[in-house]
This record gives C-alpha cells, sequence and structure tokens, in this order.
C-alpha cells in the first residue's frame, strides 16, 4: 500500500470529550428552537410557532440518529474481554449482527488468533463493514497476512470513495466509523492505516494472541 496515513487516536477519554463537544452544538440549536416556539406562542403567533415544531421535530429526529450513533462509537471502543477474536468468525460475526445494513465482505487468506477480545474484535470488524458500505464500494474484501508476529488485514473494493480528507471523528457517520475503527485497534496494541486511492484501502495491523 503506498501513499499511508495513519489517522491520528485520541485515547477513550479524549474521544469522549470530542463526543461531548460534537454533542452540544446541536443540542444548544435545539433548546434555541424551543424558546422560539415559547416565544411564538406566547405572542399568539400560532403560524409561526406551528412551522418551528415542524423543524424542531425534523432536527430532533437528525439529532436523535447522530446521539445514538455517537454513543454506540464509545460502546464499540470500550469492548473488552478476556478471549482473543479471529478475524474471520469475528467478521462473520460482526456481517451477521448488520444485515442488509452492510456491504457483503469476503474473507481471504490466513486468521490468526489475535489479541483483541473477541468482542473488541467483532466491533471493529462491524466498524469496517460499515465504512465499506459508506464508501459505496462493491466486491469487498478483508484479506489476512501474517508477518512478524503480526496480523495484518487489508480491507478492499472496487469503486469506493476516497477516505484520506476523514480528518475529524464526528464530521460524518464515514467519518465516525474511520475513527472508531482506528480507536478500537490503537487501545489493542495494533495500527491502522488508509490510502489516498479511490477506493476502499484500509490496512488493519494486529498483534497475533
Amino acid at each position: 500500500m503506498a501513499d499511508q496515513e495513519t489517522p491520528r487516536t485520541l485515547g477513550e477519554a479524549g474521544f469522549r470529550r470530542e463526543a461531548g463537544h460534537a454533542l452540544s452544538t446541536p443540542l444548544g440549536s435545539l433548546l434555541l428552537q424551543a424558546e422560539l416556539i415559547d416565544h411564538y406562542l406566547r405572542q399568539e403567533k400560532v403560524p409561526q410557532a406551528r412551522e418551528a415544531v415542524t423543524a424542531l421535530l425534523r432536527d430532533f429526529d437528525a439529532f436523535g440518529h447522530h446521539f445514538r450513533s455517537v454513543f454506540s462509537a464509545m460502546a464499540d471502543i470500550a469492548e473488552g474481554g478476556t478471549e482473543h477474536g479471529s478475524p474471520r468468525e469475528c467478521l462473520t460475526e460482526a456481517l451477521a449482527e448488520l444485515g442488509e445494513e452492510a456491504v457483503a465482505i469476503d474473507y481471504r487468506g490466513l486468521t490468526p488468533s489475535v489479541s483483541v477480545p473477541v468482542a473488541a474484535l467483532t466491533a471493529l470488524m462491524r466498524r469496517l463493514a460499515l465504512l465499506a458500505t459508506e464508501t459505496h464500494a462493491s466486491a469487498v474484501t478483508l484479506t489476512g497476512t501474517v508477518a512478524g508476529g503480526e496480523c495484518l488485514l487489508s480491507l478492499t473494493g472496487v469503486g469506493g470513495d476516497p477516505l484520506a480528507e476523514e480528518k475529524q471523528p464526528f464530521e460524518s457517520d464515514r467519518s465516525l466509523h474511520l475513527w472508531t475503527a482506528s480507536e478500537i485497534v490503537a487501545r489493542h496494541g495494533g495500527r491502522l492505516a488508509i490510502t489516498a486511492a479511490t477506493e476502499v484501502n484500509v490496512l488493519v495491523i494486529l498483534p497475533i494472541a
């Protein structure tokens, strides 16, 4: 893989701080809209109040999706356990959990036991599958090789959108999946790198158990 770029990791505490900051802005907006509705009602401006309520409900629905996504990401990076995971088995489990929500991924190559708990490795695979889905890739494969006591997992696909511009964890669902995967990998002693290629191309390096 050429032109590798390793996303900066925040650590669990830093990730939570960034999450709180990301949630504070839309929450403040919802509170301001509620105050505006109250202002219209006190002035008996019913049509304006109805329009504001419609906008509030629309934004609340969008915020609810964002809220759930952020807390799901925090739960994923905190996953632990003692039993070491197998990349192929955890990918199979993750895809079964996601169902039609994620693109199909074909596993190829070696699948050694790695020093990542089953729950955490399944969460990682879930994020990689969702990341591939968000990039609109097809013919996605996850290929496992072994080198120097490490397991190298290469995620590739056809026609995917580039990932190099994903600089902030909460800019989009795609960015959140990438950063969450990177945090899981780093927490368990591994590394994650991406390329600027116009396809899904992510390399995950994990220590072998």
